[in-house]
């Protein structure tokens, strides 16, 4: 089963993807649940600079999808809105609509929305060149 991140308990999902994008150097925006000023409908827009904006939208399946074929099927309403957003955009070469698959077992799978077709895109590597921020744990 697939379903959107509605529940309140998904900020956790939201908040976790946030401080990795942070880490990672973007500014994050989390769009509030009925937002109905952002379109498409995101739970995160991620930017990096002026050249770079992720749409990222976060959904939560009960197995791992083996196939992106799957991840067509189940998502089927988001990549089109995604596909309409990129066919009008101007800037769509710095524009990346992403889906974000979440499953317990299979952690995150990361599918970005391209104007004819869907391709896995791998989690953020880990940025050996900056330090972890100091949370002012001590060991």
């Amino acid at each position: 089963m697939c379903c959107p991140v509605t529940s309140r308990r998904c900020i956790v999902l939201e908040e976790g993807l946030r401080e990795l994008l942070e880490y990672h150097h973007y500014q994050v925006r989390i769009v509030p649940v009925g937002d109905k000023r952002h379109f498409p409908p995101v739970h995160l827009v991620a930017t990096r600079g002026p050249d770079e904006t992720r749409y990222i939208r976060i959904r939560k399946i009960s197995s791992k999808s083996r196939a992106i074929r799957d991840i067509e099927i189940r998502c089927k309403g988001e990549i089109a809105l995604y596909r309409r957003v990129l066919s009008g955009s101007p800037k769509a070469i710095a524009l990346h609509c992403e889906i974000w698959i979440y499953s317990l077992y299979g952690g995150y799978r990361c599918f970005e929305v391209l104007p004819g077709s869907i391709r896995e895109i791998s989690l953020l590597a880990p940025d050996t060149g900056t330090p972890f921020p100091d949370r002012g744990v001590t060991r």
